[in-house]
């Protein structure tokens, strides 16, 4: 989805008028979702702090500037969520959830990766990973996202690959 649109969705909700909160949900739950899923490595939960996070923006939006990158707006905030949520259990109780709550081999694996891409790579790098793997954003539409100059969403992105490769193949030898 790209940033203007989201911005027009915005100017709506500040005014009041929730007409529609649907096709802004739906254009931007996948982002917020991975990377909820990416913390709290449970379906379940993470669909619980998903809904927080709509929540809550919903109860913050007149504050919000109109310069702000909507998508990373609801990023941060269930970001936040998701660590305030961890905050509350103990790590055994994370690891039982996510044994339990996994749906097939095919999730899990997902899930995995995402856990090791988010321990190798800086945030940043981990954002622009998300937003054009899992959100299938171009490059141009991740820097209007982010507020970021093209080259350095191209370097993140690059950076972010080359990481992955090296940690992923030392790992398989």
């Amino acid at each position: 989805m790209v940033e203007s649109s989201l911005k027009e969705y915005l100017k709506e909700f500040q005014q009041d008028n929730l007409l529609h909160f649907n096709e802004f949900y739906e254009s931007t739950k996948k982002s917020v979702f991975y990377n909820i899923l990416s913390f709290i490595k449970s379906h379940e939960t993470s669909e619980d702090i998903l809904q927080d996070t709509y929540v809550k923006f919903l109860k913050t939006v007149k504050e919000i500037k109109h310069h702000t990158s909507i998508l990373g707006y609801l990023i941060m905030i269930s970001r936040n969520l998701s660590l305030d949520y961890l905050k509350k259990i103990k790590d055994s109780e994370i690891e039982d959830d996510y044994q339990v709550k996994h749906e097939d081999d095919f999730n899990q694996d997902k899930l995995l990766l995402l856990e090791k891409l988010k321990q190798i790579l800086k945030e940043k790098e981990y954002e622009v990973i998300i937003f054009h793997i899992y959100d299938e954003l171009t490059f141009e539409e991740i820097s209007s996202l982010t507020n970021t100059p093209l080259g350095t969403t191209l370097y993140r992105y690059n950076n972010a690959i080359k990481k992955a490769k090296e940690v992923l193949i030392n790992e398989t030898y």
